[in-house]
Formats: structure tokens, sequence, C-alpha cells
């Protein structure tokens, strides 16, 4: 009865380990290692490698694990390589040169998540599993583990993708900012000939964008085009005098702005999360309201300097730069990036507090828009 009860147990532990490591979807897990298709590679001391991969059937794809050698350009081929699609699992199978007796080894594919497709032989010494990982469309992680004289081991490789056209992602950014209208040189002086300052300052805002970007062939570079809409709120406290009449602005700009950007983008590591982005921006303002005190007396000015609509350029040019890292919140790999920019305006922005100069000479002062920006994107595809 024990022994019975003993074999019972068995067959369920045994039963749930199997269950536990079966692949819930393994026809659509194969169709995802298609992408593996084509050829990459990755520059050694002793040369190039490559694994070249082809479609054979539904349910096969064969590979060749290759070094081409620098002195002459020959190619020595490593390993042959297959991945197979049986019933309701995937095996790696992998025939080294002048390994177990080049007879092939089998690996069955336990795990397929963020983290890439793991096969597993435990009864296998070196290596016991393989893990591919995809990073995006340009490059794949292979990692194996294993041991070796009683002590484990752990090699990684990373392929890039060969004579591959750069992939292109489309992205969804949300974020916040803090803005301010910066002034330079002298405003119109008041009737006993001093400077008129003009003080700004920094308030918070909103970011909405969308980008295209696109993604080079050496893993590094990057191309992004974004198209945003964003809130700018500057602060302002200003004393005008005209003439014989002072006029007030105090309180905040609710400025709301359309934006195209072109931006390269550098990864500091080809597998790395870090990047540093740089590139021109041009803007446009699509409303302008003041929120605030607006005060003066209209005998020698037009009242439309009630209206803010009018104080600033229609339009905007300058440099934004920054940093992205990327970052995933969760388990799903939805190519998350959290970002910081800095946006430098180089146009005069002002309409309104050198309008009424009467010598140039003294009164040269501009208005330009600078500010930063933390947001957070998404690749659209993966959402």
């Amino acid at each position: 009865m024990i022994r019975t009860f003993l074999c019972a147990l068995a067959f369920v532990c045994l039963f749930s380990f199997s269950a536990s490591a079966q692949i819930d979807d393994p026809e659509a897990v194969f169709a995802e290692l298609r992408s593996l298709e084509g050829t990459w590679f990755m520059p050694t001391d002793r040369g190039d490698r490559l694994e070249i991969w082809t479609y054979s059937n539904d349910s096969t794809l064969v590979g060749r694990d290759v070094r081409i050698k620098p002195e002459n350009g020959d190619s020595v081929l490593l390993e042959t390589l297959r991945l197979e699609l049986r019933d309701t699992n995937i095996f790696y199978i992998v025939t080294a040169r002048g390994q177990n007796n080049n007879k092939p080894v089998s690996f069955r594919l336990t795990a397929a998540d963020e983290n890439g497709y793991l096969f597993e032989n435990p009864d296998h010494d070196d290596p016991q599993s393989i893990r591919y990982r995809l990073l995006g469309n340009r490059e794949v992680q292979v990692t194996l583990e294993g041991e070796r004289n009683g002590r484990p081991v752990k090699t990684e490789y990373v392929f890039e993708r060969e004579f591959a056209p750069g992939s292109v992602e489309f992205r969804v950014r949300l974020g916040a900012n803090a803005h301010r209208l910066h002034a330079t040189g002298q405003f119109p002086q008041d009737l006993q000939g001093n400077k008129q300052d003009q003080n700004f300052g920094l308030a918070p805002g909103w970011d909405l964008g969308a980008t295209a970007t696109f993604n080079g062939r050496g893993g590094y570079l990057r191309i992004n085009v974004d198209l945003g809409l964003s809130g700018r709120y500057p602060t302002v406290d200003s004393d005008l005098r005209i003439q014989s009449d002072t006029f007030i602005r105090k309180g905040n700009y609710k400025t709301n702005w359309l934006t195209v950007a072109v931006v390269p983008e550098m990864r500091l590591r080809r597998e790395g999360k870090l990047s540093i982005l740089a590139g021109p921006y041009f803007g446009l303002l699509i409303s302008n309201r003041f929120k605030g005190e607006t005060d003066g007396v209209l005998s020698n000015f037009d009242s439309k300097l009630l209206k803010s609509i009018g104080d600033l350029k229609k339009t905007d040019i300058g440099l934004t730069f920054g940093l992205q890292y990327a970052l995933n919140f969760g388990k799903k790999d939805i190519g998350g990036i959290l970002g910081l920019r800095a946006n430098l305006g180089l146009k005069d922005l002002d309409n309104l507090y050198s309008q009424y100069c009467t010598n140039t000479a003294f009164c040269n002062g501009q208005v330009k828009m600078q500010g930063i920006s933390l947001y957070y994107s998404a690749n659209l595809l993966k959402l």
C-alpha cells in the first residue's frame, strides 16, 4: 500500500513539474522564433563570428555557427543548429565540431518571456542552458550556462543582424515640464532714464507627444522624429512705462505649443540602456492667454496691449538635448524609456516688452523660451 502511494506521489510530482515547464502556445512561440532568420555577426579578435538561420518549414529552422578567418576570409564551421517544433515542445539541437563525438545535443524550451527564450538540458554539463534574447530587431543576446570541472560557468555573446535595414519604432510619450522666459539686454527706459528689467520665472506644465524612431545599422545611433504638444506656463512680473503711462503684467502666460524636432540619439554602449541625444526643434504657438494682473492707463497706448495673445511671437526655433534610459515598469516589455531633456530657445519671442522702443541703441532686450522636460516613452506597437 505504501509503495503504491509513493509511486502515485512521484507520478503527481513529475506531472506537476512537466506542466509547470509547459509552453502555453508553442506554435505562437515558434512563429516568434522566426525573427532569428537571417545572418547575425559578432566581431572577435579571431575574426567575425556568424550565426546564420534559414527557414526550412513551418516546424524547423536550420542554423550554422561560423567563424571567418581574418587572415584569408575562409569560413570555419563551428556548430550546426536546429530549432524544431515537435507536438507541444520546441527543441534547440546543436552539433558542435569535435565535441560529444560530433553527436547532436538537444535542449528543450522551458520558458519564453521578457527575458528571452530559455532552452535547458540538465543532463548535459556545459552548457546546461542556452538563452536567446532578442534586443529589438537589431541584436540578439545569447547566454550559455553550465558546469566545467565542477564549477559554474557563464558565457554571453551579443550578435548584430547583418545587412538588415534599420528598423522603425512608433512611440508615445507623456511627461511634465517647467519653462520660463529668459530676458537679456535692455528694455525701454522710464521717464527718469532708468533701465526697465523684465522679471520672468519658472512654472510647471505638461507634455504629450509621438515619436518615430529610426534605428541605425550599427546599434549605436538612432534618429528620433518628434511631434509634440506642450503646455508651458512661465511667470512674469513686469512694469513697463510707455511715454507717461505705466503698464503691468503680473501672473502666468498659459501658452500651448505644437513642436516638431529631429533628434539624433547615441547609445553609450551598443547593448546599454543609457543614451544621449541632441537636435533642433521648431515650435508653433497655438494659444496664449494670461492669468493674473493686467493693468494700465489707456490714454497713450493701444488697448490691444491688454490682450496677451500678441505678447509673444508665433514661432520658436531652438535646440533640445538630454539623456534617455531604457526602463520598463512591470513584467511586460513595452520598450519603456525614461527621458530628461533641456529645451533652449534661440529665437527672440518678445512682441511686447521692446515694442515701444524709440531708440534701439538703448533698448535691445530679447525674450527667449527655456525649460526642462521629464517624460516616459513607450513603444506603441508593444502596448
